[in-house]
């Protein structure tokens, strides 16, 4: 955040847009059923020290490269924050690992994440207020 607040002093940027892509260590320390209080923690704090409210948030959800109940639990809760909030957004991610369908993405899987979370950003930005 001193970076950011660093970057905008004197500014006021007409957009912003949270990009997410976490959740794995989460899921294999077992913290399923406390991610989604966990997300809602982390935007709040970033709406704070933004000072703003109006903050789009794209949440990459992990892949299906596992199937354990606490990587279930933090997949859903992905899903669910993005959707509850009218400032955001999910992408998928399940086809991005290759054939093998290995925990990390391939080198055209990355190149796709990229132009997911931009075409989503920008599906938010445009998007009418309500």
């Amino acid at each position: 955040m001193t970076k950011v607040k660093a970057a905008v002093e004197g500014k006021k940027p007409d957009t912003i847009t949270f990009v997410w892509m976490q959740g794995e260590r989460d899921a294999r320390e077992k913290h399923g059923d406390v991610y989604a209080a966990s997300m809602a923690g982390l935007v709040e704090q970033l709406l704070s020290d933004l000072g703003r409210k109006d903050v789009n948030v794209v949440i990459g959800r992990l892949s299906d490269c596992n199937t354990d109940a606490h990587w279930t639990m933090v997949r859903q809760a992905q899903v669910q924050a993005a959707e509850a909030d009218p400032r955001g957004a999910w992408v998928d991610t399940d086809d991005l690992n290759g054939p093998s369908n290995a925990l990390h993405y391939t080198k055209q899987g990355y190149a796709e994440l990229g132009k997911r979370f931009a075409a989503k950003a920008v599906e938010l930005i445009r998007k009418p207020e309500k």
